[in-house]
Formats: structure tokens, sequence, C-alpha cells
């Protein structure tokens, strides 16, 4: 993490007083969840973006794909 930048986050001290009971880094805790959450949503984008490009493609017939395999196999 050479880049490094701070972030605020405000909870209610209740929950701020159970946090202190519980042994957990926080801190690695909170930047794994948003990490998780950043590559779900790229993932989620990507898959639209794919739905979206297949919707738009055209079928290609099967004699012209068996035509691609035997070209590439005679390479």
């Amino acid at each position: 993490m050479a880049d490094v930048k701070v972030i605020t986050v405000k909870i209610p001290g209740e929950l701020k007083r159970k946090m202190k009971q519980v042994k957990v880094n926080w801190s690695e805790y909170i930047r794994v969840a948003i990490q998780r959450k950043v590559d779900e949503r790229v993932l989620k984008a990507s898959s639209a973006k794919l739905d979206d490009i297949r919707a738009r493609a055209k079928p290609v017939p099967t004699e012209e794909l068996v035509s691609w395999i035997r070209e590439y196999r005679e390479r």
C-alpha cells in the first residue's frame, strides 16, 4: 500500500463500545470489505457490458465455426 488515503466513518457510540469488546483488526476488516464491494461492482459492470455485446452480436453458423477450427488446426 504505497499510496494510502484516510477515510472517516461515523458510527453510533454503542457500536463503538461493542467493537472494542471484539478482537478484530477493524481497519483491515473494513479494507477487505470495501475491496470486495468494489470488485463486486466492477464484475457486475463487466457482466452487463458483456451481456450488451452478446445481445448485439449476430449468431455464427455452425459451418463457419467448423471452418475456423479447421483453419486454426492447419496452422
